[in-house]
C-alpha cells in the first residue's frame, strides 16, 4: 500500500516536521511512503498532477491556516480525477470544528484531530493489515476505500479519528498525548538516510518540548494543558546528528524555549560548545532571563543564535484580558543588555487588536518596543484561531474578523476598522524602512528632530503620506525608496507638493531654501494636529547627509539621485588620500576587518567620502570621514571610520570647519544654525 504524506508550506526553505514525525512512527510497517512538499505559491492543478502520478492508495494533507485553502483546492482536483482515492487531513485548522469542517468539504473522508502520531500509527496498522498475504503494496488492488467498504478496517477503533457513518460524521474520543515524548522516533533519519542534502539547503524545524506554561487567550497553545518534554539525551544527540549532516539553520518550534531555565541553559551551553557553522532560532520570554543565562549569552559567537520574543502590548490589563502574565519591566531591561551584547539578532512581535487595545494603546507599546532597537518589529494583527478562548469570547469584545483562514481581525469595541486599516499601512512602511534597515541613520534622525522621538508618530504620517502619494500600489525598489524618503522629509520641511527630486543635490537644496513655506505643510485627513514639527533648513540639510550616508552603505553605482548632496572632496583629493590609507600599515590601523585583502582591491572595490558630521553622532558639527568597501560580503558596504588628514595637500577639516559662505544656501545654513545655538543658550 502507497501512503502519501503532503503539505504545502508557506515558502519552499521550509520543512514540514508534522509529515516527518508520522512517517517515522510507522517505519516498520509494510507500507511504502512517499513525503511531498510544496508551497502556498504552487498551482494546486500543477500539485494535483505531481499526486496523481504517484498513484497513491491514500493521501493525507496537513492542515494550517496558511494553507488550507489551497490544499482543499489540490483535494478538489484529485476527488475528480481520483473518486476512490481516499483523502486524510490532519493538523490544527482541522482538529476544531471538525463536525462542520467534513460537512462542508464532502471530498475529505477522514480527520485525525489533536497530536497526530498515536492516531496515525493505529490508523496505518489497520490499513496494512488489510494487505492480503503476497499482494503488492501499490496499485489499485484492496485499497484502503476497498477496505473501507468491505469491514476490513473499524474506525472505531481509532482515537482521535473523524469519520462518516451513514452520512453522520462521527468524531472519536482523543488518546491522551505521550507524556514521554521519547517514544516519537527521530523524525529526519529517512532525510539523514538519503544524504541529508535537502535539510542542507533548508531552514530545519525541530523541537524539544510541546506545550507551553502560559494560557494566553489567542493561541493554540492553550488548549492543551503543561508541558512534556524529550530528554537532554536525546536531543544532544540528535542535534550532533543534524549538524554532522551539515544542517546551516534550525528553527526550534518550542513554543516558550526557557520556560525551564535549567534545561534551556543546557542546551544552549551544549550547542555553543559544538562551535556549528549554523543558525539557531528560538521562542523565548523575555522577562525570564536570570543573570547567569545572561552571562552565558553574552560570550555566544555573534550570529549562533535568534531570539523571537512576542511582546504582544505593554499594557498590563490588555494582557490580562488574554490570560497573559509579563513584566514587562523586566523583559525590557533583558532586551536592552542583549542589544549591548550586540551578538544575538532580536525579533520582537507585537499583535494589534487585543481586546480592550485602541489605536493609541497599539502605539504606545509600538514606540515601547521601537525604544529597545530591536533588529526587527513583527506588527502583526490578532487572529481569532479555532479553539482559543479568545474566538469563543467574540461576542464580548465586539470582534468582527473574516471568517475565513486566517480568521483576521477586522475590528472590534477598542479598534475600528479605518484604524486597522492604517495600522496595515504602518506595517508596510515598517517592512520597506525599519525592518530592512534601509536608512537607519537618516531615520532615526527624522524620528528624534520631527516626531519628538516617536517611532509610531513617523511611521504613520509616512504611511499617510503614502497613502496620499498612491505609493501602496506601486511596486518599489531601493533606489525609490531613498528617493520616496528624502522627498517626504522636504514635505515635513514645508514643501509638500514637490516633485521627485532630479538634477544635482546643491541645485535641489538650493531650490527648497528658495521656496515659501505653504500655510499647510502637510495635509493628511488620518493625522492627528500636532504630530511632527516642521524641519528645519538645517535639520533639513543634516538629514540628507545622513540619507546620503545610508545610500553610500547600500549603493555603489556613483549614479547618485538628485537629492544627494555633492561631495565636497575633489577626486583628486580622493585619489590622494585614498593612496594613503590602502597601505598595509594604514590598513591594519585603522580598518582591521579588511587587512585580508589587498590594497589593489580596496582601491577598486572602496569609496571615500567626507560627511558635516559623525553619522552615529548627528547632533555634533565635527566632521567625519568614512570609507567604504564594497566586497562579495552582501549588498551593504562594510564602514569604516578614519582620521581626517593633517598634510596641507589634503587638509579637508576646512570643507566643513572654515569655509566661507560663498553661496546664500549655506549662508542661510549658517545664519539658521547661529540662532538655534542662540536659542538654545537662553
Amino acid at each position: 500500500m502507497r501512503v502519501l504524506l503532503a503539505t504545502l508550506n508557506a515558502k519552499y526553505i521550509h520543512v514540514n516536521l508534522a509529515l516527518r514525525y508520522l512517517q517515522a512512527c510507522c517505519r516498520e510497517l509494510p507500507l511504502e511512503f512517499i513525503l511531498e512538499e510544496f508551497t502556498i505559491n504552487d498551482r494546486p492543478e500543477n500539485i494535483a498532477a505531481r499526486i496523481y502520478r504517484h498513484r497513491p492508495d491514500l493521501a493525507a494533507f496537513s492542515c494550517y491556516i496558511w494553507n488550507i485553502d489551497p490544499t482543499l483546492a489540490v483535494i478538489q482536483v484529485l476527488k475528480t480525477v481520483r473518486p476512490d482515492l481516499p483523502i486524510l487531513c490532519g493538523g490544527p485548522e482541522v482538529s476544531f470544528d471538525t463536525e462542520a469542517f467534513l460537512a462542508q468539504h464532502p471530498a475529505v473522508d477522514l480527520v485525525i484531530t489533536g497530536e497526530g502520531e498515536i492516531p496515525f500509527r493505529i490508523l496505518m496498522e489497520q490499513l496494512a493489515g488489510g494487505i492480503p498475504a503476497g499482494q503488492p503494496s501499490g496499485g489499485y488492488s484492496c485499497t484502503p476505500a476497498q477496505r473501507l467498504a468491505g469491514g476490513h478496517f473499524d474506525p472505531a477503533a481509532v482515537p482521535g479519528l473523524a469519520w462518516r457513518r451513514d452520512g453522520e460524521v462521527i468524531v472519536n474520543p482523543p488518546v491522551p498525548p505521550p507524556r514521554n515524548l521519547d517514544c516519537i522516533p527521530f523524525p529526519y533519519q529517512e532525510d539523514l538516510d538519503a544524504g541529508g542534502n535537502d535539510l542542507r539547503q533548508r531552514t530545519v524545524y525541530y523541537e524539544t518540548s510541546r506545550g507551553c506554561p502560559f494560557a494566553c487567550g489567542f493561541c493554540l497553545s492553550s488548549t492543551t494543558a503543561g508541558l512534556r518534554y524529550f530528554s537532554l539525551e536525546r536531543v544532544r544527540e540528535e542535534l550532533a546528528r543534524l549538524l554532522a549532516a551539515g544542517v546551516r539553520e534550525i528553527k526550534f518550534v518550542d513554543r516558550t524555549f526557557n520556560a525551564h531555565k535549567k534545561r534551556a541553559l543546557a542546551i544552549w551551553e551544549y550547542i555553543a560548545s559544538l562551535r556549528p557553522k549554523a543558525r539557531f532560532y528560538f521562542e523565548i520570554a523575555g522577562d525570564r532571563l536570570d543573570e547567569e543565562i545572561l552571562a552565558f549569552l553574552d560570550q555566544v559567537p555573534p550570529g549562533l543564535f535568534q531570539f523571537e520574543i512576542g511582546v504582544q502590548t505593554i499594557d498590563p490589563q490588555v494582557n490580562s484580558l488574554c490570560h497573559r502574565n509579563q513584566d514587562w519591566e523586566s523583559l525590557a531591561a533583558n532586551v536592552l543588555r542583549l542589544r549591548e551584547m550586540g551578538n544575538i539578532r532580536l525579533h520582537l512581535d507585537l499583535i494589534t487588536g487585543l481586546p480592550g487595545e485602541g489605536y493609541a494603546g497599539v502605539g504606545k507599546s509600538f514606540d515601547a518596543v521601537a525604544a529597545l532597537k530591536p533588529d526587527e518589529i513583527q506588527l502583526g494583527f490578532l487572529k481569532l484561531l479555532k479553539g482559543t478562548s479568545l474566538r469563543a469570547r467574540a461576542g464580548e469584545f465586539g470582534y468582527r474578523y473574516v471568517d475565513r483562514p486566517p480568521y483576521e481581525v477586522l475590528a472590534s469595541n477598542a479598534i475600528t476598522y479605518s484604524e486597522m486599516l492604517r495600522l496595515h499601512d504602518i506595517e508596510t512602511v515598517l517592512k520597506y524602512y525599519g525592518n530592512s534597515h534601509l536608512a537607519d541613520h537618516a531615520f532615526a534622525y527624522l524620528v528624534k528632530t520631527a516626531f519628538a522621538s516617536s517611532y509610531f508618530a513617523c511611521y504613520e504620517i509616512l504611511a499617510a503620506w503614502w497613502e496620499e502619494q498612491g505609493f501602496f500600489r506601486k511596486g518599489h525598489n531601493q533606489r525609490d525608496l531613498f528617493n520616496h524618503l528624502a522627498t517626504f522629509a522636504a514635505a515635513l520641511a514645508g514643501s509638500a507638493s514637490i516633485a521627485r527630486p532630479a538634477g544635482p543635490g546643491e541645485a535641489f537644496l538650493e531650490e527648497q531654501a528658495r521656496k515659501p513655506a505653504p500655510e499647510q505643510p502637510f495635509t493628511s485627513s488620518t493625522v492627528w494636529p500636532g504630530r511632527f514639527r516642521p524641519l528645519t533648513l538645517f535639520q533639513l540639510e543634516r538629514f540628507y547627509q545622513l540619507l546620503k550616508f545610508d545610500f553610500l552603505c547600500r549603493d555603489r553605482s556613483r549614479h547618485w539621485p538628485g537629492w544627494v548632496p555633492p561631495s565636497p572632496m575633489t577626486e583628486e583629493e580622493r585619489s590622494n588620500y585614498m593612496a594613503r590609507i590602502t597601505d598595509p600599515r594604514s590598513i591594519e590601523k585603522y580598518m582591521p576587518g579588511l587587512k585580508k585583502e589587498a590594497p589593489a582591491s580596496l582601491r577598486r572595490h572602496g569609496f571615500i567620502e567626507l560627511f558635516p558630521c559623525h553619522p552615529e553622532k548627528p547632533e555634533h558639527d565635527e566632521p567625519a570621514l568614512a570609507f567604504f568597501y564594497y566586497g562579495p560580503q552582501g549588498p551593504r558596504a562594510e564602514v569604516y571610520y578614519l582620521p581626517l588628514p593633517k598634510h596641507p595637500l589634503l587638509d579637508l577639516r576646512g570643507k566643513y570647519k572654515n569655509s566661507s559662505p560663498t553661496d546664500k544656501l549655506t549662508t542661510a545654513l549658517i545664519k539658521e544654525r547661529t540662532a538655534e545655538r542662540s536659542r538654545e543658550k537662553r
